[in-house]
């Protein structure tokens, strides 16, 4: 009976848990999701205006934008966003003065509480490196102009984590001195 009781539990929770969900769809290669988008900018996150405690996964925010690859959203504004991190994970990407490539669609319903917000696609958004994402990415197409984006991105991500590897082996290590740790001068 207690066998019982747990399973039913399990599947109201399951179920509650679905009808919540927010299907977030695959990565369907980088021209399908360019078209499927009506706007690509890179932003930086300037106010949090709601939680992230949604059931839509959703999050509304103050953006600054700093380019505009495709659409019409003006650039070098504050506009209000619905962002949605689409890697499914339990820390917001979205810490203040972040920068970010975002996918957006156009609001599909009127009573959205902003114009675009993510699509829900794996890859709508993009976490950039700090600094140096004012000026246009270079490329002719928006595809060449995000995957240099992309290219950066990746150099950037790798010299970080190879600096903090080489720090966690001097904590390891229990040394200040670099030069104990191969690789480091």
């Amino acid at each position: 009976m207690k066998k019982l009781i747990v399973a039913a539990g399990l599947s109201v929770v399951l179920a509650a848990s679905l009808a919540h969900g927010v299907p977030i769809g695959f990565f369907p290669g980088l021209d399908q999701l360019i078209e499927r988008t009506d706007a690509i900018v890179i932003l930086r996150v300037d106010r949090h205006v709601t939680d992230f405690g949604s059931p839509t996964l959703y999050s509304t925010h103050d953006c600054y934008i700093y380019q505009t690859l495709k659409g019409d959203i003006p650039t070098h504004e504050t506009i209000r966003l619905q962002l949605m991190d689409t890697r499914t994970s339990f820390a917001t990407p979205y810490a203040m003065h972040s920068t970010h490539l975002m996918f957006l669609t156009k609001k599909r319903t009127a009573d959205e509480p902003t114009d675009y917000r993510t699509i829900e696609i794996r890859g709508a958004n993009i976490r950039l490196s700090p600094f140096g994402h004012e000026k246009m990415p270079s490329g002719k197409t928006i595809n060449d102009q995000v995957k240099s984006l992309l290219k950066g991105t990746a150099e950037y991500n790798q010299k970080q984590h190879d600096n903090e590897q080489t720090f966690l082996k001097l904590m390891i290590k229990g040394t200040a001195e670099p030069t104990d740790v191969p690789g480091e001068k």
